[in-house]
């Protein structure tokens, strides 16, 4: 955040008020002269030499607002909330802050020719800087939603803070509220030289689908791949929330483009092997799912779906040989051997699944099928008796 601003202050207090004000208002000046102090010693941290000022300009600027000569005076106000937000900033204290927030209003009201502008500005920081400390207390306890709430409040003072706007969505993400977080990053994506641009679109796509909205997902995705369009982590991401919405076909030539790049990603040509499958390409589809296990012989998914692959494709073949009326019984029986050599091949991905899965059900299902398919009820048996014990 940019709060160097407030450094103009001590420039700025004896610009703001005309002689016949100081004549009418002791307490006034008295504020103003203390305030100076503090502002002259509290870069030095001295809880003991500031405070004294501060306290002395909070006595002098209380008496000055209830004053019939100073009471409805611009100046004066203005030095309220200047002293309360100070107040607020260095006690940590909630209703010094809810104290500077109303004269702030005040003074502005009242300030119609904007004598105190700059001032008021200053006090609007020193209010920003107060909420953005609460935000971090809260962010330090996990409580996000206040959080998100004192970060957002400190953008009331400092609109347009990047570092504020990047915070209080990424709060608002951690407490799942999730158009909120939405809402902020989206301010940030029109700023391109922002040091977490990139950050910021790779995490839209991914708020949009936790929240359930898959189009959108899908839309910001492509926006992030045409801002970052060399960026493996934002073509990955586009890839990956497209499997998930179920488009596996329409980023084929996508995960090919990434596996040219990275041939040896087993990630990526696992991906592949999914898309292809679904598009009803089984050889492709075993083909990647070949690579992958080249490169990671116990990757538990292309087990399985390599077996899932030729079992299914040998399922497909009996289909159509069970059709064929005009085979006779002898030949059947022929092409009915050979789809067992070819299911055959199905056997050690079958295998290898249950070895490293062995409490999942659906791997032991997919080895009993092929047993049953070959007609081995001795396996058969003891892979049904393997699954009872899981269940129990």
């Amino acid at each position: 955040m940019n709060l160097g601003k407030s450094i103009l202050f001590v420039g700025l207090v004896f610009a703001t008020c005309s002689s016949a004000l100081y004549a009418q208002s002791s307490n006034v000046k008295k504020a103003k002269t203390n305030i100076v102090k503090f502002e002259g010693l509290k870069n030095t941290g001295a809880l003991d030499l500031i405070k004294p000022s501060l306290t002395a300009a909070q006595e002098a600027i209380d008496l000055a607002v209830v004053h019939e000569k100073t009471k409805e005076d611009a100046e004066a106000w203005t030095y309220y909330s200047l002293v309360y937000a100070n107040l607020a900033k260095l006690d940590s204290s909630a209703d010094a802050a809810t104290k500077a927030e109303a004269g702030l209003k005040k003074a502005k009201e009242l300030d119609v020719e904007k004598k105190h502008a700059e001032n008021l500005d200053i006090a609007g920081q020193t209010l920003g800087q107060f909420k953005f400390n609460q935000a971090v207390k809260a962010w330090d306890s996990q409580n996000y939603k206040l959080a998100y709430n004192e970060f957002n409040g400190a953008l009331t003072y400092l609109p347009g803070d990047t570092t504020l706007t990047f915070y209080a969505g990424l709060a608002a993400y951690h407490n799942k509220d999730y158009d909120n977080a939405i809402a902020k990053y989206k301010e940030l994506v029109p700023l391109k030289d922002y040091s977490s641009h990139k950050s910021i679109m790779l995490n839209l796509p991914r708020i949009y689908n936790e929240k359930g909205d898959t189009e959108a997902a899908l839309a910001a995705a492509k926006e992030a791949v045409a801002a970052y369009p060399n960026d493996n982590e934002a073509a990955v991401l586009n890839i990956e929330l497209n499997l998930i919405a179920g488009k596996e076909a329409e980023v084929i030539k996508d995960i090919q483009s990434q596996v040219e790049k990275d041939p040896q990603n087993k990630n990526l040509l696992y991906y592949l092997g999914l898309a292809y499958g679904s598009s009803g390409d089984n050889v492709k589809a075993l083909e990647a799912y070949q690579k992958v296990l080249a490169i990671d012989p116990n990757h538990k998914e292309a087990n399985n779906n390599s077996a899932v692959v030729i079992m299914n494709t040998g399922r497909d073949e009996l289909l159509t040989l069970n059709e064929d009326k005009t085979i006779s019984t002898p030949d059947y029986n022929k092409k009915v051997a050979e789809l067992k050599g070819k299911i055959g091949k199905a056997l050690p991905f079958l295998i290898k699944a249950t070895e490293l899965d062995p409490t999942n059900v659906d791997a032991f299902k997919n080895l009993k099928n092929y047993y049953d398919f070959v007609e081995d009820e001795a396996k058969s048996a003891e892979t049904q008796a393997k699954m009872d014990a899981i269940k129990q």
